[in-house]
């Protein structure tokens, strides 16, 4: 009885994270892991460069737009549940007849620990997790600004 609770919690993971560990290994999926490694060579290189100042350490993006139908609704139905069953702060959706956006957060006291952009269309499936310690001046623009972290 106590293994099939342990293994029926881990099954029902919320956060964003498992999404994407979950499904990066979908058919035709493509994932990509910008991590804090890679962020601080960019620091190195231009101290301007926007994510650094902003308080970002790492960035991950899931993009399911080439997989089949079934996989990209499994996505769509995870995603919901994330603000549904109030593991993250809905802080903006947009949505039109075409496609839906979505910005989460985690909070951790002052700041922002992650924010999750999740875009759904016919043509798209795309979520960007961003993890960091952001303040909420910065959280502003990061949202304000998601456009960038979609492609069209």
């Amino acid at each position: 009885m106590l293994s099939v609770t342990v293994i029926s919690c881990g099954m029902l993971s919320h956060n964003a994270d498992d999404i994407i560990n979950d499904m990066r290994d979908a058919r035709h999926a493509q994932y990509v892991n910008v991590g804090s490694g890679l962020l601080g060579l960019g620091r190195l290189i231009s101290p301007t460069l926007s994510e650094a100042s902003l308080g970002i350490n790492s960035v991950q993006v899931l993009d399911l737009s080439r997989c089949n139908p079934s996989v990209r609704d499994k996505f769509r139905k995870r995603i919901q549940n994330l603000y549904k069953g109030h593991y993250y702060e809905e802080i903006v959706t947009n949505q039109t007849a075409f496609e839906t956006r979505t910005a989460l957060v985690r909070r951790d006291g002052q700041y922002v620990s992650e924010i999750v952009l999740a875009n759904s269309s016919e043509t798209n499936d795309v979520l960007v997790l961003i993890y960091g310690h952001i303040n909420l001046e910065n959280l502003q623009r990061i949202v304000n600004d998601q456009s960038n972290y979609f492609i069209k």
